[in-house]
């Protein structure tokens, strides 16, 4: 299994999603999704990767450095953190979570 396939399955697992339904909210072939997790499909497009972002409700950036497509790719992107109770949150609470998580790298990047 590839980075980005380990990412992809974490993320869909977190969201409690199977490939197919991942699949339908990405308009894009379950069988596509199978591949990406498994490293069968090495070089998704920018495209394919906008498409699994949306559906999974994470940033493209962090995908898109995942996948090797830009050079700040961190391999602690792809461990999951255990953050106690983040399963209780509805999708707003979950993109604040995001939004403060992406300020904090904002942040980081600025202080060097």
């Amino acid at each position: 299994m590839s980075f980005l396939g380990k990412y992809i399955t974490e993320q869909r697992m977190a969201k409690n999603l199977s490939m197919r339904k991942l699949a339908d909210l990405a308009h894009i072939s379950h069988t596509e999704i199978y591949r990406l997790e498994n490293g069968e499909r090495k070089n998704p497009s920018p495209m394919i990767l906008k498409s699994i972002s949306n559906a999974l409700g994470i940033n493209f950036d962090e995908i898109m450095q995942v996948a090797g497509y830009t050079n700040n790719f961190l391999p602690t992107a792809v461990t999951q953190i255990s953050l106690p109770g983040i399963e209780d949150l509805d999708e707003k609470e979950l993109e604040e979570v995001r939004s403060f998580i992406d300020f904090l790298r904002s942040k980081k990047k600025f202080n060097k």
